[in-house]
């Protein structure tokens, strides 16, 4: 019997099969990745960091940001579709599930992965224990009032209906990093509030 995970890892090679002919960005799409590579770019630009990995990287949006700011940084997707998509773009992604990943790195990222687990936690764990120095999060604000409608924005932005989202708050996270030794350093609200970049620093 197939595990949650592995449910979630099959649904999510679906979604980015035949993204390699066109990726269906909506405008409103094309605003909210400006608009989190706006901000992702001065989170991390007074950052000493020379390493970082992008977990759950999806098509490379948040890679390519990482890359246009001259860090190394290479990626993993458990989608052999979203491996392909980043690897003609030229970015260094492999297929690779998180448990299985046992380097270090300066910087952990990952955008809008954890709220799809029934139990985040022990993943979030993980990508502390692979972190020398920072985490940074890309999360969905359930709570605000445009978070609330952050499903019907992802239909928009994608053109069908979203992978299941748990209703995890912003404040759910930081707890979660806070008691396993991470401060968070940094809360910055994206695109009306709709998500939330959580920088956390190893203490």
């Amino acid at each position: 019997m197939k595990t949650n995970s592995e449910i979630l890892y099959e649904t999510w090679d679906k979604r980015w099969e035949g993204s390699d002919d066109q990726e269906r960005l909506t405008f409103i799409g094309k605003m909210i990745f400006k608009a989190k590579g706006r901000i992702l770019t001065n989170a991390i630009k007074d950052l000493s960091i020379d390493t970082v990995i992008e977990v759950g990287c999806g098509l490379g949006h948040t890679m390519e940001v990482y890359k246009k700011n001259g860090l190394n940084c290479v990626g993993i997707d458990v989608s052999s579709n979203a491996v392909s998509v980043c690897r003609n773009k030229g970015l260094n992604v492999t297929q690779e599930k998180l448990e299985d990943i046992i380097d270090n790195y300066d910087m952990v990222s990952s955008d809008g992965m954890l709220e799809h687990f029934l139990n985040f936690e022990p993943y979030a764990r993980q990508l502390m224990n692979i972190s020398n120095n920072y985490v940074l999060l890309i999360q969905p604000n359930h709570d605000s009032f445009c978070g609330k409608t952050l499903a019907y924005l992802a239909e928009l932005i994608r053109g069908r209906e979203n992978v299941f989202e748990y209703n995890y708050r912003i404040k759910d996270f930081i707890t979660v990093f806070q008691n396993n030794g991470f401060e968070i350093t940094g809360n910055y609200p994206i695109f009306c509030n709709v998500f939330r970049l959580l920088l956390f620093k190893k203490t």
